[in-house]
């Protein structure tokens, strides 16, 4: 029996109540937590336990990410500036670029990236999701995964999401688990909607998709004969609590009841919707409604980079902006959008989200001994408002150590960063030519 002991840190379990244990302790063996309380309470080290001093440290749940796109990180600083439609040309003219070879290094750098950040789970979909997943596995992280799903090609992109269904499952019992991942309304057609429906019916898997996103979306389901890419899922019977929808920006008060009336999940991605759209979701409605809500980075093209930590921060104050009320998004809502909201968006609340006996061991130590984080009034504040993911020291995934100090134990993360460097340089200087010539 492995045991792992945590002890003297400030400990944020994040379970719903208001307390925190300084000093305090988490303890977990073979993977399960096993203690999490004031640090005299803890069980006595076991003669082979790993004892972690974090006298200096916070100490947390995982942070979830509930909507990125890893195979897409060879794409970070290159879509700047660029007006919604542009941004998708350029992005689809990138991603013509990478074999299948790219896909797995970019999936890994972005796996890597994450983990070093404190992101323990993600929510990821993209093409090629067969050698992404692989990927992810490697590096270690826990994930649930949904082929992307498009009229192109769509026989052959049924045929690889119902083959990973059949290897990895829906149950999330191991750190891999499957969904299906329709990109949107506007790309799929009403066929494939309800082909998706059907499936996720059949296998209980959480389906994936791209909803309200942009205004070329909203101009196809229009040319289809409906008003609002929400109402026109619900007509089609595709809506449902099995559903998770990212981005959710161009929604009417009607639509935004629809989603709660339904028990729609919503993926929210900020600092993507503002670069793209240049809009802000209408994240505190949809709370109204009493739908669930998620924080996610989207992908480091939309984003530049896929650190939670700095994205609870821009949807604090993007929010408080929009509303012109500065009482709106208070800290403990936006860390529970990254933890425990998030775990129960990706069916996984039982299993991650918080730090409780009984959960997997998922857990993040945060610096505390920083300049820019002095002093720590307020441990919410300052994980939402003070810390970046440069503060993370160690991560833990189903108690196995993937950073120490700061340091991710990966073998082949300098790899990842040369073979990004090599795809830049072959082909950076020709998308940078696309994207002036097509009015980027």
């Amino acid at each position: 029996m492995s045991q792992t002991i945590l002890r003297g840190g400030l400990v944020l379990p994040l379970d719903g109540s208001e307390d925190w244990h300084n000093p305090g302790a988490v303890c977990f063996e073979d993977g399960t937590i096993t203690y999490v309380g004031r640090v005299e309470g803890a069980p006595p080290a076991q003669p082979d336990a790993v004892v972690v001093d974090c006298r200096d440290r916070l100490v947390l749940p995982g942070l979830i990410n509930t909507h990125t796109h890893t195979g897409m990180t060879y794409f970070r600083n290159l879509l700047e500036d660029l007006p919604s439609a542009g941004w998708f040309r350029c992005e689809q003219q990138a991603e013509q670029l990478m074999s299948r070879e790219d896909v797995y290094w970019a999936a890994l750098l972005g796996a890597h990236e994450m983990l070093r950040q404190g992101i323990t789970t993600i929510a990821d979909r993209f093409s090629h999701m067969d050698v992404i997943v692989e990927a992810l596995a490697h590096a270690g992280i826990r994930a649930v995964v949904a082929p992307s799903l498009v009229d192109r090609d769509a026989g052959m992109r049924k045929r690889q999401a119902l083959a990973l269904l059949e290897q990895y499952g829906t149950s999330g019992d191991g750190l891999i688990h499957v969904g299906l991942g329709p990109v949107g309304p506007d790309t799929c057609s009403t066929e494939l909607l309800r082909w998706t429906r059907e499936q996720a019916d059949r296998t209980g898997a959480l389906i994936f998709i791209h909803l309200a996103q942009s205004q070329q979306e909203l101009a196809e389901i229009r040319r289809r004969g409906y008003d609002g890419a929400a109402r026109y899922l619900d007509a089609i019977g595709f809506l449902g609590p099995d559903v998770v929808a990212a981005h959710c920006i161009y929604l009417d008060e009607e639509e935004v009841a629809l989603l709660g009336a339904r028990g729609v999940r919503v993926a929210h991605c900020p600092a993507s919707n503002a670069k793209i759209e240049g809009r802000v979701a209408p994240v505190l409605a949809l709370d109204r409604e009493g739908v669930r809500i998620g924080l996610g980075t989207d992908c480091a093209a939309s984003n530049n980079g896929m650190d939670l930590l700095g994205e609870m921060k821009t949807a604090g104050l993007l929010h408080k902006v929009a509303a012109c009320d500065p009482e709106v998004m208070d800290t403990r809502r936006l860390l529970s959008m990254a933890t425990g909201d998030a775990a129960a968006c990706l069916n996984l609340a039982e299993r991650a989200g918080s730090l409780a006996p009984g959960k997997e061991a998922d857990v993040v130590t945060v610096r505390r001994d920083a300049l820019h984080l002095q002093p720590w009034h307020d441990p919410h504040a300052g994980l939402v408002y003070a810390a970046r993911g440069a503060d993370v020291c160690d991560v833990w995934v189903a108690g196995q150590p993937r950073v120490r100090d700061g340091q991710l134990l990966a073998g082949d993360a300098g790899e990842a960063i040369g073979r990004a460097a090599a795809w830049a340089e072959r082909h950076g200087p020709a998308l940078r030519a696309q994207r002036l010539s097509t009015g980027g």
